[in-house]
């Protein structure tokens, strides 16, 4: 009797496929067990307390962010032989020294234009309403319908709405200064604990990949390091940017007149952090402003805002998310819509760094595990490229 000849192709294909599958078990399994440990987590009211306990815990967070943003600061000047002891003291000396002139520079102005804005309220319910009155006399005259009684209930229903911020004015406020102080002494109690962490951070690490076992320690290492190089570029270059066109948006906007320019800027710059939609929720107010005072500034502003986001939105910002975050623009949009959902606001700043440490970490256990040979298939459009290039 022959014997058959083996085909070691379609033997190697169907262990290929056949390891695939159980990897792509493995990992779907993983998913369940969390989604199955968040269910019951939820259903036993057990997230609230975790989120309490974050939440007291959050001056730990932002010492250790602080200290990771200022350690190669501190790494270089210890590689020009400055101590390190000596490094952080610099390094924190010179923080301070940029935060207290960035306060002392915009903090009054700030406060100035907020009390000028408060002021502007009457003023501005007094041009609305006469607007409205426009509005509603052009539609009676187009229409031929009498919409007397409609911008009366209109009018009525703004009246009210002021009515109630009015009244409601000072507990906002006094919520606003209460959670302000809270921010300010938890930020305070952030930098001291980054202080400390800074002297001993580049073994932090060490630390944590020592209660790993050392047979992954190594792979632990490079993750590690991965995702702490993809962090701080995007952290640096938002910064940057966030910067950019607050500097840029005082100087158009006091070139243009509008009132409040600082005021505006900061608000744009603070809401630039979110991508994509951020910028818009920045310039809707300094609009709105802008032609309530007339229609020659507010359209000036519009397309100053426009100008301005529309480099910053294709150029500035693609190339941090498209370089550094390595992520489809169409992936962005999507997980910040998931994560404005479950978190709101805060959910849409952290969304597109979270979602690129979790691509860092499928692409990781890709390469180790082989699950759809995304790796491999990205290498060899790489070395496509490179050969098409080369002709």
């Amino acid at each position: 009797m022959k014997k058959e000849k083996i085909n070691v192709e379609e033997l190697n294909s169907a262990i290929k496929t056949g390891s695939r599958v159980l990897n792509l078990f493995y990992f779907m399994l993983i998913v369940l067990l969390i989604g199955g440990v968040t269910f019951l987590l939820k259903t036993w009211n057990v997230l609230p307390v975790i989120f309490t306990i974050l939440k007291v815990i959050s001056p730990f967070f932002i010492g250790f962010i602080i200290a990771w943003l200022l350690n190669p600061l501190v790494n270089k000047l210890q590689e020009k032989g400055v101590k390190r002891g000596l490094g952080v003291a610099i390094v924190f000396l010179l923080l301070l020294v940029i935060i207290y002139l960035f306060c002392l520079a915009v903090i009054p102005t700030l406060i100035e234009q907020i009390n000028e804005m408060v002021k502007m309220i009457p003023d501005l319910m007094k041009d609305a309403r006469e607007v409205i009155d426009k509005v509603f006399l052009k539609l009676s005259n187009t229409t031929n319908i009498d919409m007397t009684e409609t911008k009366v209930e209109f009018i009525q229903y703004i009246e009210e709405f002021a009515k109630g911020l009015a009244t409601d004015l000072p507990t906002k406020v006094l919520n606003i200064v209460q959670g302000l102080l809270s921010g300010i002494g938890k930020f305070l109690i952030g930098m001291v604990i980054g202080f400390y962490l800074l002297f001993n951070f580049n073994t932090l690490g060490e630390h944590f990949t020592s209660i790993v076992p050392k047979k992954f320690r190594a792979d632990a290492e490079n993750l590690l390091t991965s995702i702490s190089e993809v962090l701080s570029k995007f952290v640096n270059g938002t910064l940057l940017v966030s910067l950019m066109l607050f500097v840029i948006s005082v100087i158009g906007f006091e070139i243009i007149g509008l009132d409040a320019a600082v005021l505006f800027a900061f608000f744009c710059a603070v809401t630039n952090i979110i991508p994509y939609v951020g910028p818009y929720i920045g310039g809707v107010p300094a609009v709105l402003i802008a032609f309530s005072q007339s229609p020659l500034i507010g359209i000036l502003t519009l397309v100053f805002i426009v100008l301005v986001q529309g480099i910053e939105g294709n150029f500035l910002h693609p190339y941090i998310i498209g370089k550094t975050m390595d992520l489809h623009p169409v992936t962005v949009v999507i997980s910040l819509l998931i994560f404005e959902h479950f978190f709101g606001i805060m959910g849409m700043i952290i969304a597109t760094p979270l979602v690129a440490i979790i691509k860092i970490i499928y692409v990781f256990l890709d390469e180790k595990f082989d699950f759809f040979g995304y790796s491999k298939d990205k290498s060899i459009k790489k070395e496509i490229s490179k050969v098409r290039l080369a002709k």
